[in-house]
């Protein structure tokens, strides 16, 4: 059943069993969640291009959006065998093509080769670019040389402000854009860090871009949002982590990539909100 084709008397019968399947929200909770989502806009058909999107959170963010029929181009950096293998998963759900292609320089790729063309052709025919790549760097600040602070500044702000910067040149003749970057646990504000405070400094960076593209580009009919996930539950975290994280998380339990992803969705079907900076950690605090 397609979402803009439910009947307002529907939601409480679809409510009901989604928070029989979840376990954890009231129905009316649900509900309120649904029909609002019922009033955003249809992505389907859109050009969208995941950056960082064949494994944890980009992944989960590709089959979300691959389950609202958008024309999906997801990048991947080293592993080959997991790209062409998501790509084929989601090729029987829409129109889907994988570019593998290394972004650890912290600029963007070099045209001269044709995967650095390829994935800069990616930035410029996108109308949804979703930047899920974000190497986490744990490390006080006295035992961080200076190539891990480059390293970590350059992937965490200035490629994806780079990125940013190509994908409005046509957005703005579009008239139509939507950006989804991704920041840090609580960098929302100005906050301390004891152990990541490189990275977290990059991140915050990137949330005052945020507000920025959105302030100065909304007119275009173009967005810019960020989610700052809690900690969350992806192949990249060891398990003896995971453990740990799991018991600071106010659920007990680590935030689920689909969950990620479905927020991820909802932002970038509601024009009207531009600019968010949107946690998805149950409530954490440091």
């Amino acid at each position: 059943m397609l979402v803009n084709s439910v009947a307002p008397h529907d939601w409480r019968t679809i409510g009901a069993r989604q928070a029989h399947d979840r376990g954890e929200r009231d129905v009316d909770e649900i509900i309120v969640c649904l029909y609002t989502f019922r009033m955003s806009e249809s992505i389907a058909g859109k050009k969208a291009f995941v950056v960082g999107g064949s494994g944890g959170i980009g992944a989960a963010v590709s089959k979300a959006l691959a389950h609202e029929k958008v024309i999906l181009t997801v990048h991947g950096g080293k592993n080959e065998e997991k790209l062409n293998s998501l790509v084929k998963e989601l090729s029987s759900l829409t129109e889907v093509s994988g570019i593998l292609c290394g972004i650890d320089g912290g600029s963007l790729p070099d045209e001269s080769s044709s995967c650095g063309r390829a994935f800069v052709r990616a930035i410029e025919d996108a109308d949804i670019v979703c930047m899920c790549y974000g190497p986490f760097l744990q490390k006080p600040v006295s035992e961080t040389s200076s190539v891990e602070w480059a390293a970590s500044v350059s992937a965490n702000l200035t490629l994806p402000g780079a990125i940013v910067s190509k994908a409005l040149q046509n957005m703005q003749k579009r008239g139509w854009g939507r950006l989804l970057l991704f920041g840090g646990t609580g960098t929302s504000s100005f906050r301390s860090y004891r152990t990541n405070a490189v990275y977290a400094a990059a991140k915050t960076g990137l949330c005052s871009l945020v507000k920025s593209v959105a302030a100065e580009y909304g007119s275009c009919g173009i967005t810019c949002n960020a989610i700052l996930p809690g900690f969350t539950d992806t192949e990249f975290v060891p398990e003896e982590v995971k453990a740990g994280q799991r018991k600071k998380m106010p659920r007990g339990k680590l935030i689920a990539p689909e969950e990620i992803a479905e927020t991820a969705v909802f932002l970038l079907r509601m024009g009207c909100i531009n600019g968010a900076l949107l946690n998805v950690d149950a409530g954490w605090t440091p």
